[in-house]
């Protein structure tokens, strides 16, 4: 009995590794035909900003364990910059898929205008 589910598992994990091994030359195949993708400046700077923020939340979090009560300190730094970066980047893409929807919809948003400096959260 223990031969046949064990028989099973590897008749199971070598379909596995075949459609996965397929998959991956698959996709190799589809990378050599795109072209370059376009480099956003404004998502380097948010992953460098990201980065120096969380080795912050790790000498905060040294802090605490040292520490209890720089908790509310601590967690002002973690709610504060979050809520912000939160808040603008959700900003940004409202205003890209604004402009996005019109040019991809002109007929249907004819008489609307598209105000980026007015543009409201």
């Amino acid at each position: 009995m223990t031969y046949l589910f064990s028989a099973a598992a590897g008749l199971i994990a070598g379909i596995a590794a075949v459609l996965l091994i397929e998959r991956s030359r698959e996709r190799k195949r589809r990378r050599k035909k795109r072209t370059a993708r376009k480099f956003e400046f404004s998502k380097l700077i948010l992953s460098g900003v990201l980065l120096t923020y969380f080795a912050g939340f790790g000498v905060g979090l040294w802090a605490v364990a040292i520490d209890i009560s720089q908790l509310g300190v601590f967690l002002a730094y973690v709610g504060t910059p979050t809520a912000t970066a939160i808040g603008f980047y959700s900003w940004k893409a409202k205003a890209e898929n604004v402009v996005k929807i019109k040019q991809a919809h002109p007929e249907e948003t004819e008489g609307m205008p598209v105000d980026l400096n007015n543009i409201q959260p």
